[in-house]
């Protein structure tokens, strides 16, 4: 095989590699948004919670304070009882107290009910916040993780990167040019030549080029996708235990 295939197959390896890693590294702050996204329900659940406390809270406040105003209404029904000439004025006053006892019976129910609730809701908070607890752990632990992969990945681009260049500089520089441009354009540069074709595109090539590649002598592209061609004689090698079993039937 021609000295600059050799060095063109090992440039295209490390080339797909690095691409890779760089991709990889390119992707940490996706991933770190997808595994903080796991955080939002654990979240949201801990401030549902809060607030539905929020609300007890507001809501027995409430009760308390309907319960001070009907207690001034009272009052007052109770001073002007003192003050009326008729039984039919004193019974409606009666009336309008026994009315007002019961709606104060009535919010005082409300607020049991707000003390039940209380216990309950402080139990989900708490619940909810031990959930949470544990899912922010395991998503530091995935984002320490992603991290750590991502400057194992950073430091094998460096490592091989000095190799990339030395692998460059022994390759003819129109070659290179050749290499870059259907790189960028096809995603690799080179394909392997087997059968009088191009595996890459699967365009037949001419006999004379194929012998040509062949014989490894000169460097040849494809006319078809540009890529450069190299062929394998190791093939070759596996192809005879066969070819051998088929000669002696």
């Amino acid at each position: 095989m021609h000295p600059d295939l050799v060095k063109l197959l090992e440039l295209q390896r490390i080339d797909a590699e690095m691409a890779r890693l760089k991709q990889e590294i390119a992707a940490l702050p996706k991933r770190v948004t997808e595994i903080e996204m796991k955080l939002a329900d654990d979240i949201a659940a801990v401030e549902k919670a809060k607030n539905s406390t929020k609300t007890n809270e507001q809501n027995r406040r409430k009760y308390e304070g309907e319960i001070q105003n009907v207690q001034q209404k009272i009052s007052k029904y109770r001073d002007q009882m003192l003050a009326v000439k008729t039984n039919e004025e004193y019974r409606a006053l009666g009336s309008e107290i026994r009315f007002a006892e019961d709606a104060i019976r009535g919010f005082e129910d409300k607020i049991l009910e707000c003390m039940v609730q209380a216990e309950e809701l402080e139990n989900n908070i708490k619940a909810a916040e031990k959930s949470l607890a544990i899912e922010r752990a395991e998503v530091e632990k995935e984002k320490n993780e992603a991290r750590a992969r991502t400057a194992e990945d950073e430091s094998a681009v460096k490592e091989l990167e000095p190799k990339r260049t030395e692998l460059r500089s022994g390759v003819e520089e129109g070659l290179q040019r050749q290499y870059d441009r259907v790189l960028k354009s096809r995603g690799s540069a080179i394909s392997e030549a087997r059968d009088h074709k191009c595996l890459a595109c699967n365009v037949m090539l001419r006999p004379q080029v194929y012998n040509e590649i062949r014989d490894g002598n000169n460097v040849l592209t494809c006319d078809s996708c540009g890529r450069i061609l190299f062929y394998d004689p190791s093939r070759d090698a596996e192809n005879l235990p066969a070819e051998k079993s088929t000669s002696s039937v």
